[in-house]
């Protein structure tokens, strides 16, 4: 065999070949520990459940097996298959525009919203225009309202 720049046997074969069997362990791993999990998690559950339904609600004792059935008709119900954040969208602001912000939020260096061309000149006319024209219509909105 020949070595490499660094000395080392130059084996690329053996090298996927390693990395390979280390991803299937990584694999093998992460299913043995999922399926302790559930066992524990299953148990868990039957433990809770016989030692509070049947006291409180009058129910029977389940089997490890209910309890697991009861884990997965839960996430059927409650929790899906998958996980989603839609607030994380919603506190970004991504589907906000500028104008649910105040005056001091609003970022001059900001780049405008894209595909909306009104919003490219907003902030420069709210300084200039905006807020005087909303000035005048509150005197005149509290002008009728007085009187």
């Amino acid at each position: 065999m020949e070595r490499n720049y660094f000395g080392n046997h130059d084996c690329n074969s053996n090298s996927t070949r390693n990395k390979t069997f280390r991803i299937v362990g990584h694999v093998f791993v992460g299913l043995l520990f999922a399926v302790a999990f559930a066992l524990v998690f299953g148990l868990l559950v039957k433990f809770i459940w016989n030692s509070l339904m049947p006291a409180i609600f009058n129910l029977k004792e389940i089997t490890y097996w209910q309890a697991f059935g009861i884990i997965i008709l839960a996430k059927l119900l409650f929790g899906g298959f998958g996980h989603r954040h839609p607030d994380r969208r919603e506190k970004s602001g991504k589907y906000f525009p500028d104008w649910h912000r105040s005056d001091e939020m609003v970022d001059e260096k900001q780049p405008p919203l894209k595909n909306d061309r009104n919003w490219k000149t907003y902030t420069k006319f709210w300084h200039e225009e905006g807020k005087a024209s909303f000035e005048a219509y509150m005197d005149r909105v509290e002008k009728e309202q007085n009187g």
